[in-house]
């Protein structure tokens, strides 16, 4: 659309004259003489009168102007002296304030700099023995022996189960995916599910009774969870009655939780499982399948040799009731950020440790042409693999078995010492203990796979290793560090009562006879034994 300028026929007046004239256009012209009329008849009565006066300027004029410059002159230098002294006292004044004031300030800077100084330095410092105290002090009163057979234990009960557990893992893994997972999907998720309800019924048949057996009506059990003495438990239910009924509810809710725990890590499985055969992803469901082989492996080796041998002792043996709450805390703290970093540690070294190119993931090696190992080489590259993260894993529980020891000891006055020995008792941990560990290692194992298969799906497997090592370390760190107080406190309640099961005298049977003149009933003590499973 256009619009044309048109021309007016007529031409429009710009101003419009009225009474007083129009704004933008100025006043009404008047009608009087013009501009040079007016000029000439101004010029003509000046020239006629500097005829007349020309004396008078000549005298008085001249006089006066010469006073007046004078007058002004003095005046105006009279002036400049003074706003010039004026000016010169202003600037020596302003310089002196400037000058102290910025001394005051520097000085005041400095004080306050000095001050901030030491309050940050002193601050820091003691930042820094309080760290060191937290680190170093369970070095103290001659540990290092006990470190050092934490270490060699660790080494045995922990790094033997990993090494079996990470081989069996990868084996497994590379057996199943081609004769069962691939040719088979439905078998192998019918299997999973089998190994799934088999988990949970342990802990509902097995686990969860024999924390029952309590000979005091589950005052053991919660004595243990929490670190009591018996005298302390005795003034707590004295003084503080709903205190201890909110500790005893605790302990039977912590055990329900353990089991539940294991629901939730065998529900993942199964979901696992069954997605690995839609997605056409039997990768996936092989490695839910081998997971669950690895942590059954590591469960029942790890508490065999930790009820076999022990390296460690309390240095005066005093009796002692277990970590208590706080400390409890403490170790899962330590407990999470050690497996992060350790876990952060083992992915670097194994990429350092296997030629270039290679990747792993979980069980699975592939070269660096992006082919899964078969063979040799696999059971080589494996046995790598295997090493070091069995190496990592020692370092992981060796500290937390010393703080766990150091804090039961400290609790009643005493400290830990190298002491090699042979029990070879307290096998019934098997049937508790492993159980509750699996359930840890199921849900942590389970969470983190459930958490990579979701980001990969995000990401469309675009993620630097870093990041990728990083993000899976994390959540493992994660879910391990979640339950961790819940059930390594479980752990020492499933040990008192084991404890207390084996030292309670077994009823007389109901025909016993009396033996002997005095007629007294002999009443045998069980070692260990753990008669109601």
């Amino acid at each position: 659309m256009s619009h044309s300028i048109q021309s007016h026929p007529q031409p429009v007046p710009l101003t419009t004259v009225g009474d007083r004239g129009d704004i933008e256009s100025g006043p009404v012209p008047d009608t009087g003489p013009g501009r040079a009329a007016r000029a000439g008849t101004s010029a003509a009565a000046f020239f006629s009168s500097v005829a007349e006066g020309a004396g008078a300027l000549a005298g008085k004029g001249s006089t006066a102007a010469w006073g007046g410059l004078k007058t002004g002159g003095k005046a105006t230098w009279g002036g400049m002296k003074t706003a010039g002294n004026a000016t010169w006292g202003g600037v020596k004044t302003g310089g002196n304030m400037a000058l102290s004031g910025g001394k005051t300030v520097g000085n005041a800077g400095w004080n306050g700099a000095k001050i901030v100084g030491k309050a940050s330095w002193n601050e820091t410092k003691n930042s820094a023995v309080s760290l060191g105290k937290f680190t170093a002090g369970p070095l103290q009163n001659k540990a290092w022996g006990a470190l050092g057979g934490h270490a060699l234990q660790q080494a045995i009960t922990c790094g033997l189960p990993t090494m079996m557990r990470e081989e069996a893992f990868i084996e497994a893994y590379n057996l199943l995916l081609p004769h069962l997972a691939e040719k088979h999907p439905a078998a192998a998720v019918g299997i999973q599910v089998a190994v799934s309800l088999a988990n949970v019924a342990a802990h509902l048949h097995l686990r969860e009774p024999r924390l029952e057996r309590d000979p005091q009506n589950n005052q053991v059990a919660v004595r243990g969870q929490f670190g009591l003495s018996p005298g302390q438990a005795d003034v707590m239910r004295r003084d503080k009655p709903e205190e201890w009924n909110r500790l005893t509810q605790q302990n039977q809710t912590d055990s329900k939780r353990v089991t539940g725990q294991q629901v939730m890590a065998e529900l993942l499985n199964i979901g696992l499982s069954v997605a690995g055969t839609q997605t056409g992803n039997p990768g996936l469901t092989a490695r839910v399948l081998s997971t669950q082989l690895r942590n059954m492996i590591y469960a029942g080796a790890r508490e065999s040799l930790q009820a076999t041998g022990s390296m460690v002792a309390s240095r005066d043996g005093k009796a002692s009731h277990g970590v208590n709450d706080d400390s409890m805390s403490t170790n899962g703290a330590w407990y999470t950020l050690n497996t992060l970093a350790m876990g952060m540690l083992q992915d670097g070294l194994i990429q350092k440790a296997l030629p270039k190119g290679y990747t792993v993931s979980g069980p699975e090696i592939r070269d660096a042409g992006g082919q899964r190992l078969t063979g040799k080489e696999l059971h080589e590259m494996g046995a790598i693999v295997s090493a070091l993260r069995s190496a990592c894993n020692t370092v992981i529980e060796t500290g937390d078995a010393f703080l766990g020891k150091h804090y039961d000891a400290k609790q009643v006055g005493d400290s830990q010492k190298f002491s090699p020995s042979l029990p070879m008792k307290d096998y019934g941990r098997l049937l508790d203990h492993s159980i509750a560990r699996l359930s840890w290692n199921n849900f942590a194992t389970g969470s983190t796979v459930a958490a990579q298969q979701i980001m990969g799906a995000i990401t469309k497997g675009n993620m630097s290793p870093l990041l990728s090592s990083l993000f899976n370390n994390a959540g493992t760190a994660a879910a391990f560090g979640l339950t961790y107080k819940m059930v390594n406190q479980i752990y020492q309640s499933h040990s008192k009562v084991r404890g207390a099961v084996a030292a309670a005298p077994t009823p007389a049977p109901a025909n016993a006879t009396a033996s002997g003149s005095g007629g007294n009933t002999q009443q045998a003590i069980t070692g260990g034994t753990d008669n109601n499973v």
